[in-house]
């Protein structure tokens, strides 16, 4: 993990006043080691891990700071704080290289001003703030605060975003003037207070692959998250494998085994979920350690206010458990491989079946929007006297976002997902990942990206690819049930479809009822039902500051989306139908910290 302040301030005194009030601040977490440089007007510090891959480069004339694994494009050569320092030109004359791997880049010049640059998606949290003579930069906007020049302003905009969609929107957040980089951006800043984001990385979308069989385009995508796997691994090292029960973290998890990586399959849950009983046959097949572990339901008060303190709502608020995982990593690791995004990437839902007719933006936002609170719900909730046409406003930029991807519909939609909830809601817990251990995404190499992007929706949607990909490529993998709604394998054996049906029809009495309602207690039920013992003592631990959320929401509105933590919620899908209260829930925690 790198938790990173950087501030460039020509005052001596008061940059050195705030290096002494944050530095004791950053290691917020047990085992983090803490460290610093500066030069000139430059100042930054961090804390992370023992093993966290962090490079520096210091002389008289400027800084170059690497957090993270900087890898070179089709290449497993990891770029060096030095070259970094003399290959970003300040100001940008060219566009700045861009790196696969999950990192983040500061280069500082006395005589030239500051570049900071993240990983192509910007899965890296990275957030800034200009005042004046003042430059704040950082992997949470948590401290920024401790900054005299700072002013603390609630930003109505940036909670719309994320109340709509759970997460942040353009990149706006809780305070005024703090912004998120945007995805694929590089922040440019010079001593002339000149302060700007700069694309450095767009979404490779193109037809490339459209007059191609579907075999061939199996074939590419295959061999793209192969050499993705085979560049960011390091043979040197032993590394862990998030492994679910699904289809992303099995392929990842052969092509682990194919080359040799020496590997340990970490499982999270509790023997009886069906995704652990499918984890477990996929490791016995593949012959890897397999260790089974689960994050502790009664620390979510504490991971809930990590959550609101540290990420500020943009990277909602329904994972909070995951603060817990980093802790469940082996020590000996330095780094964790997992399937993140690749389903978004890769294997991507169509949102818009779900809705009758071709598709549009309008039914498009109808399916992102059901992860938050509805607009029309929203627009009742928030006090117009704060927000006034915030809503609409943000929907519009939405849409404008949403339009400027491609000519494509599908296109859209793919592009939109994986820079907006694939990056914050799924993306944001790597941050928390790299406590532990340092996350490897094979699914967001530049490479893979390139390759779907140039694919039809009828090869990704629904996974079609990826499950060809797992049957022609990993037939014993695909003879293993999956972790669905059946448990089913794509390549059933025939024991497996005689001892079927009698095994379906007791387990649906069991675990659907006459009714068919799913009563499972599976991981996803057990870890976000908002009414189970965890989400209830956040509840609890949030309903001190409803009084305060008084200010921003309407009473009655907020009364009845978020009641007292005593009575119940109904919901139908235990993620999907409650995230938008959620993230109220989390709001209602960062006023603690934050009044407004």
């Amino acid at each position: 993990m790198a938790n990173f302040i950087v501030v460039i301030d020509p005052d001596a005194e008061r940059r050195f006043r705030f290096a002494e009030t944050v530095k004791p601040r950053l290691a917020f977490l047990p085992g983090l080691k803490a460290a610093s440089c500066s030069t000139g007007d430059f100042f930054a510090a961090w804390a992370a891990s023992e093993k966290a891959p962090v490079d520096t480069a210091v002389t008289d004339a400027g800084a170059a700071i690497i957090w993270g694994r900087a890898l070179r494009p089709g290449s497993s050569e990891k770029a060096a704080a030095a070259e970094l320092g003399e290959a970003w030109d300040i100001p940008p004359e060219r566009v700045p290289e861009v790196f696969d791997g999950y990192y983040a880049a500061a280069v500082y010049r006395q005589a030239g001003g500051a570049l900071i640059g993240a990983d192509p998606l910007g899965l890296f949290p990275v957030y800034h703030y200009a005042c004046g003579e003042v430059l704040l930069v950082g992997s949470s906007p948590e401290l920024f605060r401790f900054h005299p020049s700072f002013r603390s302003e609630f930003n109505p905009a940036g909670l719309v975003g994320i109340l709509l969609l759970m997460h942040a929107v353009d990149g706006e957040t809780l305070l005024r003037g703090v912004k998120r980089l945007k995805a694929g951006h590089c922040l440019y800043w010079d001593s002339r207070q000149k302060i700007k984001e700069a694309r450095q990385y767009s979404m490779p979308v193109s037809l490339r692959h459209f007059d191609l069989p579907f075999s061939s385009q199996v074939r590419l995508l295959d061999e793209s998250l192969e050499q993705a796997v085979l560049r960011q691994t390091d043979q040197r090292e032993a590394h862990l494998l998030l492994l679910s029960g699904g289809l992303d973290s099995r392929i990842l998890a052969g092509y682990l085994r194919d080359h040799g990586v020496a590997t340990v399959a970490l499982s999270l849950g509790q023997r009886g979920d069906s995704e652990i009983e499918c984890a477990a046959r996929v490791a016995a097949c593949l012959g890897f350690e397999h260790e089974i572990r689960e994050v502790d339901e009664d620390q979510y008060p504490r991971f809930a206010q990590l959550q609101a303190l540290w990420e500020h709502g943009t990277t909602g608020f329904s994972t909070i458990m995951e603060w817990g995982i980093h802790a469940l990593f082996r020590s000996s690791a330095s780094y964790v491989v997992g399937g993140h995004l690749m389903d978004t990437i890769t294997g991507p839902r169509l949102e818009y079946k779900q809705f009758a007719g071709p598709p549009t933006f309008g039914r498009f936002f109808r399916f992102i929007n059901s992860y938050g609170v509805r607009a029309e719900r929203l627009r009742k909730l928030l006090r117009p006297d704060i927000f006034g046409d915030a809503v609409d406003a943000c929907i519009g930029r939405i849409r404008e976002i949403y339009r400027g991807y491609s000519d494509l519909e599908w296109q859209r939609s793919w592009c939109f997902k994986i820079n907006h909830r694939a990056r914050f809601h799924v993306g944001g817990v790597l941050w928390r990942h790299s406590f532990g251990a340092w996350p490897i995404l094979p699914a967001a190499d530049q490479a893979v990206l390139a390759c779907a992007g140039g694919m039809p929706a009828a090869t990704l949607a629904e996974g079609l690819a990826e499950k060809r990909l797992l049957e022609t490529r990993f037939p014993d993998l695909a003879e293993i049930p999956l972790d669905n709604f059946h448990n089913e394998p794509l390549k059933p054996r025939l024991r497996w479809l005689l001892n079927r049906h009698v095994q379906w029809t007791l387990r649906r009495w069991i675990k659907f009822g006459a009714d068919g309602k799913n009563r499972s207690r599976g991981r996803i039920n057990r870890l976000y039902d908002i009414n189970g013992p965890g989400w209830v003592s956040v509840r609890r631990e949030a309903e001190p500051f409803r009084k305060h959320a008084y200010e921003f929401f309407q009473k009655k509105e907020l009364d009845a989306l978020l009641p007292a933590p005593g009575t119940p919620i109904a919901y139908e899908h235990p993620v999907i139908d409650v995230s938008g209260i959620k993230s109220v829930l989390g709001f209602l925690l960062w006023l603690k910290d934050h009044p407004c």
